[in-house]
């Protein structure tokens, strides 16, 4: 089997970030699910632009965000009630370590250094994709409970406990006094 071969098999696995659901939002009874990949796009997008004010570098960012959720496609969904059980790092190493294994070297080490920032934290671009995970969260929860905002606050308090950034928290003020339907009319009348 050749490498092409391998790199085949991996973007088919990681195609199944499309049909995994985010599985915290089931708890929260919130009926506007969203897979792996709705959620680690945004947050990519979110990274990038994060990185880009905190003077990190913008396109590694995005690439950590991207992959931060790539072992779910083997283990699923680990929300944060599933994870106070596991001893998530461990997994997520051994995992993307299997998954990466068929690939060239080079496309290997590249997604094992990006995994590897993730879980180590160990970079300014780690702390702005961290970030940007919760945000992207932050922003699905306000645009699924309209009318419910005794539940959007709650989450969004519980969600901001972890930002780390001073671009991340003046962002997730803005987003708080923020409507999600908002944008559009915006959009419209700006022609």
């Amino acid at each position: 089997m050749s490498n092409v071969d391998g790199l085949a098999d991996f973007l088919y696995e990681v195609g199944q970030l499309k049909r995994t659901w985010r599985t915290g939002w089931s708890l929260a009874r919130m009926s506007n699910r969203e897979s792996v990949a709705d959620h680690s796009f945004r947050a990519a997008v979110i990274a990038m632009i994060l990185a880009e004010l905190e003077g990190a570098d913008a396109d590694r960012a995005a690439a950590i965000a991207l992959i931060h959720d790539l072992p779910e496609a083997r283990l699923g969904d680990m929300n944060h009630l599933t994870r106070r059980y596991l001893a998530e790092e461990k997994p997520f190493r051994q995992v993307v370590d299997d998954q990466t294994d068929r690939l060239t070297a080079r496309v290997r080490d590249l997604i094992q250094r990006r995994a590897e920032q993730w879980v180590s934290d160990s970079s300014a671009e780690a702390d702005v994709a961290r970030d940007a995970d919760v945000i992207e969260s932050i922003l699905h929860v306000r645009e699924s409970l309209p009318g419910r905002p005794d539940l959007v606050a709650r989450w969004h308090t519980y969600l901001s406990r972890s930002i780390r950034t001073a671009s991340a928290k003046k962002l997730i003020d803005a987003i708080a006094k923020s409507d999600p339907d908002d944008w559009w009319p915006r959009a419209v009348t700006d022609e």
